[in-house]
């Protein structure tokens, strides 16, 4: 019997710590790989962040009057924590990123885990934690893990569905102090776009309704007052996400409004309803979501990737199969199972609907909507009737075991294939370098990431294209377009570009090559004017 005991203890002891060596082995993983492939897995996008944090923390500003944002002025994104990454390594913006990285990740747990907790989901907390710091979807190892673009977002808008589902038996003090920090934290959120506020809010104003609804009609009252009683929880929810929705709204409206008179970036002014028959469907859009958990177009069936792929795929059934189940059963939840239910319903119906009728779609939209998927599987394995013993636990680690197969599988094809990256860039920025050359030009997707491959020491200009000396108003330092590099190369990638002789800037241009290795060409110029009469003689051609 004493044996036995110790027996059940053991493996009592060794339940509650696997998911944390799962969730740390995840974490190194991440790290691993913004430090060893990703030194040269860098991208211009991802590389204007760390640009504007390096003027920043030069500025000693909060928001750069000497910067072109893109389409969010991003007050609140993951330049915080890459300046505090340029401020322990300044020489190496590398490190510095790899820091940012790190500091933000341990965040992006520590808020899963908060909602996790206060969701409800016990035990299951860490492991849900581990899944989202595992990069099971090549989106969502690009976009968030490694390139942090919609990691930072959790940071406000998860939070906040934490601090509601907190506030539903709380007491009057402790309720005002959850919705004012829930309000501050959309406010924040609002300011740096409108995605928080159509991706959650308005989902989570529409499933709480939902869900009040129901607790009305199944409470049994005939007067509105006593029914309300009833459902104080309902209520508090509902009244929740209209205020943190107002507070997300203001928070877009008055950065949209004020702070673009002030600082220059793009506004999502431009999107049109543009619903075309050629155009993305709502099945094949909502269908996207359900492929972020692994699968991915190309791989081979029956190589490792392709297992992988498989696998994947089948993630993303189990998700659909968990959330159909408990939409079937709802009424037997509890308020907070069937809110989380219900909001990943709404998030699928209300994004579904906008991609598909809105000017603007992207597969990676969906990821802000990937954590809630998970929370879902989770309440599906809490609330589910297991009759046979272990049954519970084992799904868990069959799953962490599914999704642990597909993050592999996602960093070993990034390494080989990168999505953004170019290969072979950071050798012909280092060659440059070690050639005297410390100022020239590039088209957009090789421009910014030569500046962070070298840590700055190359200053870059973008150009519209490598047929004239258009320098566009689009992520990068303001003064790139009232001065000219001194001395200047253009450097042309012949697999994005096109050939380098075909070129008007090099087709006209006094200018003589000396680089090329197969793909990049590199073009010296004797002063900025010769690249403008080489613009002026191409426009003239045409």
């Amino acid at each position: 019997m004493k044996k036995t005991l110790q027996e059940t203890g053991w493996r009592a002891r060794l339940w509650r710590v696997l998911p944390w060596l799962w969730i740390a082995a995840g974490y190194l993983l991440d790290l691993w790989y913004q430090l060893v492939p990703g030194r040269w897995i860098v991208d211009s996008d991802l590389a204007s962040e760390m640009i504007l944090s390096n003027l920043l923390n030069q500025e000693g500003s909060i928001i750069s009057t000497n910067w072109y944002y893109s389409t969010e002025l991003s007050v609140l994104q993951m330049q915080w924590f890459y300046r505090l990454g340029l401020l322990v390594f300044p020489n190496d913006w590398h490190l510095a990123r790899t820091l940012g990285m790190a500091l933000a990740l341990a965040l992006y747990g520590a808020v899963i885990y908060f909602l996790a907790r206060s969701a409800g989901l016990g035990k299951l907390s860490p492991w849900v934690t581990g899944v989202l710091i595992w990069p099971f979807g090549w989106r969502y190892l690009v976009y968030a893990i490694y390139g942090g673009y919609y990691l930072v977002y959790a940071f406000f808008y998860i939070p906040v569905l934490g601090l509601l589902l907190r506030s539903q038996t709380a007491e009057k003090g402790r309720l005002a102090r959850l919705w004012t920090i829930a309000c501050l934290l959309s406010l924040a959120g609002g300011i740096n776009g409108v995605k928080q506020l159509m991706v959650f809010h308005a989902p989570l104003l529409l499933a709480a309704a939902v869900v009040l609804a129901l607790a009305l009609h199944d409470c049994g009252k005939t007067d509105w007052r006593s029914a309300l009683g009833a459902c104080r929880a309902q209520l508090r929810l509902f009244v929740g996400s209209v205020l943190t929705a107002g507070f997300c709204a203001a928070g877009y409206l008055g950065g949209n409004s004020i702070l673009s008179m002030l600082y220059d970036f793009k506004s999502y002014s431009f999107i049109v309803w543009n619903r075309s028959d050629d155009w993305f469907t709502l099945d094949s859009i909502i269908m996207d979501f359900f492929h972020e958990f692994g699968y991915r177009n190309g791989a081979g069936l029956f190589h490792f990737s392709g297992i992988a792929t498989g696998v994947g795929l089948l993630l993303g059934v189990v998700v659909f199969l968990c959330m159909v189940r408990l939409l079937l059963r709802l009424r037997s939840l509890s308020t907070t199972d069937q809110l989380l239910v219900v909001l990943l319903a709404s998030m699928i119906l209300v994004c579904g609907a906008c991609y598909t009728y809105f000017q603007e779609y992207y597969q990676y939209f969906w990821l802000m909507n990937v954590p809630f998927a998970i929370l879902v599987v989770a309440v599906e394995l809490k609330t589910e009737h297991f009759r046979l013993p272990g049954v519970r636990q084992g799904a868990a680690v069959a799953l962490a075991c599914a999704f642990t197969l597909c993050a592999v599988n996602n960093v070993r094809q990034e390494i080989e294939k990168p999505t953004l990256a170019h290969k072979g860039l950071d050798t012909v920025a280092a060659w440059l370098l070690d050639n005297g050359y410390t100022e020239g030009y590039a088209t957009f997707w090789n421009c910014n990431a030569m500046i962070e491959l070298t840590s700055g020491k190359l200053d870059v200009w973008t150009l519209m294209s490598l047929n004239d000396d258009v320098v566009p108003d689009w992520l990068q330092e303001k003064d790139h377009l009232t001065t000219d590099p001194e001395k200047p190369f253009v450097l042309v990638d012949t697999e994005t570009d096109g050939e380098g002789e075909e070129m008007g800037l090099i087709r006209y241009g006094d200018c003589e090559k000396v680089y090329e290795d197969g793909r990049y060409e590199v073009y010296a110029f004797a002063s900025a004017a010769d690249v403008h009469a080489a613009a002026d003689l191409a426009q003239a051609a045409k």
